[in-house]
């Protein structure tokens, strides 16, 4: 539903569309029609499952109703949660034509009848305005068009509020709304003149897209009843005047016209005196219904009146309690020390929940006993005698009974409860004089605290509200220690570990100054590692050099011709020595940048150019395999700024790499296009073996190596992809891996399109 069923609307106004006399008869003929289907028994079942589709369609729980609320006549309700409980009716009901006979039986409520017994057909129907405004208050607006003796005709629309709460289903509302008008206002003559009930013609129907409903009425018109007595003196005159020319034919003619006219005369004063005397007849009948139904409306406005200050009373009596439960709230919530939450609880309870007398006995579950008594309401003395008391786990005792008691202990028969309980109780409920009562274990997060008892002096009896209540009180008050014991064990340790702080930062200090000397130590060896990794390369590269000269030398027949033994042993010889010149030019770049000597010589390089020269020189090495190398690009001039020889660095590592691990016939594929908003995307994919899950995730860490493959002699040190990655985030970029055994391989790398802020400054 959109709009509040019932109330005040959004602006403040009273909803009072439909009278609540209106939703009664519905319900009540709901009942009737379900009992003679169904049986007794079914009809309560079929109010609760309407009520029960009404809150469903409620979405504020506050304006959900009840059978019982539905039934108060005094209610009024929207247009548009009558029309949810019209249609409701219709499916319990399991009758389409619901709403007419509705109108028909249960409409014209006992009220309206008395009210309107005194008035003709023709006056009942011309106050038709009259009865829709009271029980519709202005959400229809009945016209009337002609009211004549046995034919009237009627018009009815919608205000516009009743027509915005009906929506788009403004039709469907407005056929149940014009079969119940109808049918109701056809009844009259027969519910209260005996009548058979009018026809009904209809002219024209909301439901069918007019604006307005019209119908026409049809009875058999009332005939006054003077006239029967006119005409009967009449008739009793022509026959006296028959009887005396007859019989007395000597006597004058004006002896016979008086004698026919006394007939005429008495007749009719007779009729208007017996007419008269019945009418006083009902009129006091009338009056006497009347009486009775206004001491019936009485009655009812009394009950009401009752109800509602009873109503009144309640909620004076849940906003005290509310009132007590905020104060004590923010009383125990203010405080972490225990005896003044124990104090201010037991304080609230005797004073604002009307108990005589109220105690607290802590729990101590070390020592399994109550080691501490906290009373308010008892005898003076208990201020001094009760310090130092100690009652421990006694079985039968009502507080050790209590503590494990999952509900309330109901102190009924006091003496029972005395036999069985431990010395320190029985003196507390004997001195106390407590004669009814009621004993609730104080628990927090399933840790239990002690035990409450309330009780009264008086056989008092304590209702299931009143328990409710203590009930809220004693857990707050549980939940209001925990915290306060909390806050103890915290302050405890807290002293303790003050002092283990110190000396762990003492500790911490000194292991802070032994692990600053030995990173400062780290540091030094690993700028030698670095320095010696420099110089040895550095230093190998001469006599591989050399190695590499001499052999190329002999290779090409400079010292005469070779055996085939001799040439494929310097084949290997120089091929080797090309292994160590990369692994040893790896070495060096690694050095140099953990070292960060390495410097970039930025420049706008344009990444076609320098993609199809590295492919070009790659096809030489490609077709040994008969590798197919492509490269693909949306744009003819993509720049990016940045070394070029580190770039070219970059790419011929991917592609190196790419061409070692994908299989004869497979293929390479070097790609470049723009990444919104601001990258430009270098990816190589090729159709290799792919590389595992679990090794992706090392890929580019110093000498680790995914696959190995020596039986090519293309093994090496594993620093390709990590020199690779640390090149690539000199210039600011990005690289990533997407991979899948058995489907190949491609790396992508994300270049900035602009100058990155920091680029070519030493990392």
């Amino acid at each position: 539903m959109e709009f509040r069923p019932f109330g005040r609307d959004h602006q403040g106004g009273t909803i009072q569309d439909v009278s609540g006399i209106t939703v009664r008869a519905n319900l009540e003929y709901l009942e009737t029609l379900v009992t003679r289907k169904h049986g007794v028994e079914a009809a309560p079942a079929a109010l609760e499952k309407l009520v029960w589709l009404l809150n469903e369609r409620i979405p504020d729980r506050t304006y959900h109703v009840t059978v019982d609320f539905l039934k108060n006549p005094w209610n009024s309700y929207s247009y548009e949660f009558v029309m949810f409980l019209a249609e409701f009716s219709i499916q319990l009901s399991e009758q389409p034509d619901y709403h007419f006979t509705m109108g028909r039986e249960k409409f014209l409520s006992p009220i309206v009848q008395i009210l309107g017994r005194p008035f003709s057909i023709v006056q009942i129907y011309r106050l038709f305005p009259y009865f829709v405004e009271k029980f519709t208050k202005g959400s229809l607006k009945p016209e009337i068009i002609s009211v004549t003796n046995g034919h009237a005709v009627m018009r009815m629309q919608f205000s516009e509020s009743a027509s915005a709460q009906f929506g788009p289903y403004l039709r469907g509302c407005a056929e149940r709304v014009c079969d119940t008008t109808k049918a109701t206002i056809s009844q009259v003559p027969a519910s209260m003149f005996g009548q058979p009930p009018t026809t009904i013609q209809d002219n024209s129907c909301i439901a069918e897209g007019a604006p307005y409903c019209e119908w026409t009425f049809t009875w058999t018109p009332q005939t006054p009843p003077i006239v029967n007595w006119v005409l009967g003196g009449t008739a009793l005159g022509l026959v006296m005047l028959g009887l005396t020319m007859t019989f007395a034919p000597h006597l004058p003619w004006w002896t016979h016209a008086a004698l026919s006219l006394l007939p005429l005369i008495m007749m009719p004063l007779t009729g208007r005196i017996w007419n008269d005397r019945k009418e006083l007849q009902e009129r006091g009948t009338i009056i006497q219904e009347q009486l009775a139904s206004a001491e019936l409306q009485h009655e009812e406005l009394r009950e009401a009146y009752l109800q509602q200050e009873h109503s009144l009373v309640e909620v004076r009596r849940h906003v005290d309690e509310l009132t007590m439960l905020h104060e004590l709230t923010l009383q125990i919530s203010s405080t972490l020390n225990q005896e003044s939450i124990i104090q201010a609880g037991l304080q609230a309870i005797v004073q604002s929940l009307h108990y005589d007398h109220a105690w607290i006995a802590l729990w101590n579950a070390e020592h399994q006993q109550f080691d501490k008594i906290y009373t308010h309401g008892g005898p003076d003395a208990w201020a001094s005698n009760l310090q130092g008391l100690m009652i421990p786990a006694t079985p039968h005792d009502l507080l050790y009974t209590t503590l494990n008691s999952p509900e309330p202990i109901i102190i009924e028969q006091v003496q029972h409860t005395v036999d069985q309980a431990h010395p320190t109780t029985r003196r507390l409920l004997i001195e106390g004089h407590l004669h009814r009562g009621i004993a609730l274990a104080l628990v927090s997060q399933n840790q239990r605290l002690g035990v409450l008892v309330a009780g009264n002096h008086q056989a008092k009896s304590l209702s299931v509200s009143e328990q409710s209540l203590l009930s809220t009180v004693a857990h707050q008050l549980a939940i209001a220690l925990d915290t306060a014991l909390a806050y103890d064990e915290i302050e405890a340790l807290n002293i303790g570990l003050e002092t283990k702080v110190e000396e762990r930062t003492v500790e911490l200090q000194q292991a802070n100054q032994d692990l600053e000397t030995a990173n400062t130590r780290l540091r030094e060896l690993d700028k030698m590692k670095s320095q010696f990794l420099s110089h040895c390369s550095h230093e190998l590269r001469t006599p591989l050099t050399s190695i590499k000269g001499f052999t190329e030398n002999m290779l090409h027949g400079m010292v005469g011709p070779l055996t085939e033994r001799q040439h494929l042993y310097l084949t290997r010889i120089s091929a080797n020595a090309n292994r160590l010149t990369r692994m040893i030019g790896d070495l060096l770049d690694l050095s140099r940048i953990e070292a960060g000597t390495i410097r970039l010589i930025h420049q706008t390089v344009s990444l076609n150019s320098l993609l199809e020269d590295i492919t070009q020189e790659f096809l030489p090495l490609t077709q040994t395999k008969h590798q197919e190398l492509l490269m693909e690009t949306t744009e003819e001039n993509l720049t990016i700024w940045g070394d070029p020889d580190r770039l070219h660095q970059i790419v011929t590592n991917l592609i190196h790499n790419a061409h070692k691990f994908t299989p004869d016939n497979g293929r390479i594929t070097v790609s470049a296009y723009q990444e919104p908003p601001n990258h430009i995307l270098l990816s190589i994919a090729d159709t290799g073996p792919g590389i595992p899950q679990e090794a992706q995730a090392h890929l580019f860490q110093a000498f680790y190596q995914a696959h190995r493959r020596p039986e090519i002699g293309t093994e090496g040190l594993g620093l390709g992809l990590s020199i690779v990655k640390q090149l690539v985030e000199l210039h600011e970029a990005t690289i990533d891996v997407e991979s899948t055994v058995g489907a190949g391989t491609t790396f992508r790398i994300r270049f900035p399109k602009t100058v990155p802020s920091s680029i070519g400054k030493l990392k």
